[in-house]
């Protein structure tokens, strides 16, 4: 029988010591959409049902299979947090899960790589990862050649490599102002830059790169969507 939806959502968040439901919810549907990646459709059905309805709705099971995918990068990208965090709440969310049906646990970690199973433990004792923005960030991870592909397709005029990744985009001159406000408020947010080059013309171009690490991390990626988001909104008159 599914388990109860606040049980469950408060279990998580408990688990990972988020600030919320939402932020718990959140982290669930990510985590499964992630996980799905590895699974069947016979074993996405049976996990399915132990969930609770609000939660099995929202989440996109027809993901396609992608054996190769990390778990750990996937949902980092779609929380939009450090790598050490997203384990953090991957571990909550799969031990939450565990703790409601082990017969399961047991199952789909048979059938799950080998280093998925660990992350069926409930994450380790002491404190999580810091998740307010001002705390010191742990060490950002290079993205390997896959998972920047995978990236890159889904943010249309991105292009580069795993060292170095690149925008241009025009806009007409006046409308630059306020995107580079929004930029810069965005750089103060998560303490990295873009390089920024404007051709004068109402063409600008961005680089972007973690650079004491010489390669793209997902820091980057957070900053490129955020500069993706400016361009958009007051590109468009928003």
């Amino acid at each position: 029988m599914p388990v109860q939806y606040q049980q469950f959502v408060e279990g998580v968040r408990e688990r990972a010591e988020l600030g919320s439901a939402a932020d718990a919810r959140e982290a669930t549907v990510h985590t499964l959409e992630a996980l799905a990646r590895h699974l069947d459709a016979v074993d996405r059905r049976q996990l399915a049902t132990v969930l609770p309805g609000a939660i099995r709705e929202s989440v996109h099971w027809d993901v396609a299979v992608d054996q190769e995918q990390d778990v750990i990068a996937e949902t980092a990208r779609e929380l939009g947090r450090p790598p050490e965090q997203a384990r953090y709440v991957v571990q909550a969310v799969l031990s939450e899960i565990a703790a409601e049906d082990d017969a399961l646990t047991a199952s789909l970690e048979h059938r799950l790589p080998d280093e998925l199973a660990p992350l069926f433990a409930a994450p380790g004792q002491g404190p999580p990862p810091e998740w307010s923005a001002a705390a010191a960030e742990p060490r950002p991870r290079p993205l390997d050649q896959d998972e920047l592909a995978r990236t890159l397709a889904e943010m249309p005029g991105w292009t580069g490599t795993t060292e170095r990744i690149e925008r241009t985009a025009s806009l007409p001159p006046e409308r630059w102002k306020p995107v580079f406000n929004r930029i810069d408020a965005a750089q103060q947010e998560l303490s990295h830059h873009a390089a920024i080059d404007d051709h004068g013309d109402g063409t600008v171009s961005f680089a972007l790169s973690t650079r004491s690490l010489g390669a793209v991390t997902e820091l980057d990626l957070q900053l490129a969507r955020r500069i993706d988001d400016a361009i958009a909104d007051i590109g468009s008159g928003g």
